[in-house]
């Protein structure tokens, strides 16, 4: 079995798996209409999806990404990086303006079924529609989470856009790339007063 895809992508959900089965694999499938998906979650607090259009892939497969291998996949401003994995062998090819260069390693595939993210993904699409309304509460989140969540988005685009909905999962998506990242609220409370001192300092 084989795949080919933007090694970015893999780079990005590797930081988002957990220490334990079955979330410390990275699911990389064939889309349904061509091209590849790359997910991941870390037992629900944030969730990663990723599309590679020109991507390619023969089955599903989860994939267990050591350090070395995901920082070898990480998005640099220089070069284009693509990752091949055929069996336990992976490629990942940097493309630069005058130069390319490739590295080799193993790659691990898990044999745990990968949790039900599409599903998780299905009823937030339903939830928030086409076009969402205004929200009638909001979410607390964990502030080191999202933190790491933006950063991970800004390391494949310039701006991200965020959203949220109800209180429920932020939306995190990137300018020009087909990356979302949803981080999951702590607790959905109502959407807070503007402070006194703010409304009366800007009256």
């Amino acid at each position: 079995m084989a795949w080919s895809f933007q090694a970015p992508l893999l780079a990005v959900a590797s930081e988002f798996t957990g220490k334990y089965a079955p979330y410390q694999a990275v699911l990389v499938q064939p889309h349904p209409k061509g091209g590849v998906i790359v997910a991941a979650t870390d037992q629900g607090k944030v969730a990663v999806v990723g599309y590679d259009p020109r991507g390619e892939a023969e089955a599903q497969t989860c994939l267990i990404v050591g350090d070395e291998l995901a920082r070898a996949c990480r998005a640099i401003k220089t070069a284009q990086r693509e990752i091949t994995i055929d069996g336990m062998n992976a490629v990942v090819r940097s493309y630069g303006k005058n130069t390319s260069k490739s590295a080799e390693f193993l790659v691990q595939h898990s044999s745990v079924e990968f949790p039900p993210l599409v599903q998780v993904m299905a009823k937030c699409i339903e939830r928030w529609g086409v076009s969402p309304g205004v929200s009638a509460s909001a979410g607390r989140y964990d502030a080191g989470l999202l933190e790491r969540v933006i950063k991970a988005g800004g390391a494949l685009a310039d701006s991200i856009v965020l959203s949220a909905f109800d209180g429920g999962p932020l939306r995190i998506q990137g300018e020009g790339i087909e990356l979302l990242l949803l981080l999951m609220p702590q607790t959905a409370v109502p959407i807070p007063a503007v402070p006194e001192w703010a409304q009366s300092w800007a009256a």
